[in-house]
């Protein structure tokens, strides 16, 4: 076997090596086990200011305002590609079948591909897409997951920075409070 010949077997096996490290490695990371431990229930930061216009994308093709709130609304950034985000999208989404309060989450990706198959099918009506350079210019995100809560006066009143637990009672209860006061 030529010197060139046993370079190249040489790297390919070095290539294989690492692949199948980094296949055994994420394979053993359990997308339950470590996300449902990313979810929190710190306490909000306090917000005051109005809400940034940005132009949502409907799955129909149809383009929204995201602007005005007639009543107050979680206004939830994710991505698909975002673990914590996927952990924490199912609970979110049931918050405004408890309380009443409605729900925007916005996905970061590109297409509603990806959403699709995340959600095994059509997403929910209160689901949308938006261009991420625009949401970084408008509110200045910089990671993944965030939430605002948004007022009736389309005022950003609380910031949910990070995965959080939206079914834990005592979290709803306290940002409830927390909004009550503002």
């Amino acid at each position: 076997m030529s010197r060139t010949l046993r370079i190249i077997v040489a790297l390919v096996a070095l290539q294989a090596a690492f692949a199948g490290a980094y296949f055994w490695v994420e394979g053993r990371r359990s997308p339950d086990r470590s996300s449902q431990r990313a979810l929190g229930t710190a306490p909000p930061r306090p917000e005051s200011k109005p809400m940034p216009a940005l132009e949502l994308r409907a799955r129909d093709g149809t383009r929204r305002e995201l602007r005005e709130m007639h009543r107050a609304t979680l206004v939830h950034f994710w991505a698909t590609w975002c673990p914590p985000c996927r952990a924490e999208l199912p609970g979110l989404l049931a918050v405004s079948e408890e309380h009443a309060i409605d729900v925007i989450a916005i996905a970061l990706d590109p297409d509603w591909d990806e959403v699709e198959r995340f959600l095994n099918g059509s997403p929910p009506k209160n689901m949308f897409l938006a261009d991420p350079q625009e949401v970084t210019a408008a509110f200045g995100i910089r990671t993944l997951p965030i939430t605002y809560l948004v007022d009736a006066e389309s005022r950003l009143r609380l910031r949910f920075d990070g995965a959080r637990d939206w079914g834990d009672a005592a979290f709803v209860t306290q940002w409830s409070q927390a909004m009550a006061r503002q």
